[in-house]
């Protein structure tokens, strides 16, 4: 029996639209829908199946009652799952990395 992998850190249920974005030359869009998120990465809901390893990047909707901002998140596809794909977070800039951490630790308290 295989003990599962313990998370890095808090995941929290998060609906909200995304831009996926690989490739070199012929950069292409994807609009996908999110379905978890941390500090460290994010599930997209997506029928696009990328190679593991694939560098991309993650346009997140960040959408609240008064105001809407978008996200920008350098990642590589880390797992495939039937409906998705997981990205991990290779790099965030700061104001990116507290609207993550501020919007999980708001759900966290919920």
């Amino acid at each position: 029996m295989t003990t599962p992998a313990r998370r890095r850190s808090q995941r929290i249920v998060f609906n909200s639209t995304a831009v996926l974005r690989y490739g070199d030359d012929e950069s292409l869009e994807v609009q996908v829908d999110t379905r978890n998120i941390s500090i460290h990465g994010l599930f997209l809901v997506t029928e696009v199946r990328l190679p593991l390893e694939t560098p991309c990047t993650v346009e997140i909707n960040l959408i609240g009652t008064t105001s809407q901002m978008e996200v920008l998140a350098q990642g590589v596809v880390r797992r495939h799952e039937p409906d998705g794909l997981a990205v991990a977070f290779t790099q965030l800039d700061p104001d990116s990395f507290l609207h993550i951490l501020n919007l999980v630790k708001l759900h966290e308290a919920e």
